[in-house]
């Protein structure tokens, strides 16, 4: 029996609604398409031989949790889309008391 506890469940919004993503490299293999699990590895092993720090793992990690769910890198491509051509409308950030702020300058939800 491991003593490693379980990893935390993420979760993200796609087309308005709450999904839980798988949170673990294992469980993220086990969601993707057989044909896209070969490729899964072998970005994780470039990670690895490279020595990238934990937190690019766990970003690339999130990422390919999002490709478990259709539609969700669509939508997240949308709204990269969105931000790089300078809509930053609903977009909020934290202020130094750890209040959310929006950065359009419009009031938080």
């Amino acid at each position: 029996m491991s003593s490693t506890p379980p990893a935390d469940p993420w979760s993200t919004q796609v087309r308005g609604e709450t999904v839980t993503l798988p949170s673990t490299a294992a469980d993220i293999r086990a969601a993707l398409p057989a044909e896209r699990q070969a490729e899964f590895d072998a970005a994780l092993a470039e990670l690895d031989a490279a020595g990238a720090p934990e937190e690019l793992r766990t970003l690339r990690l999130a990422w390919w949790a999002l490709e478990t769910v259709p539609g969700a890198v669509e939508e997240t491509d949308a709204e990269i889309a969105r931000l790089r051509a300078g809509d930053y409308s609903g977009v909020v950030t934290l202020d130094e008391n750890g209040d959310l702020v929006p950065i359009d300058g419009h009031e938080a939800a």
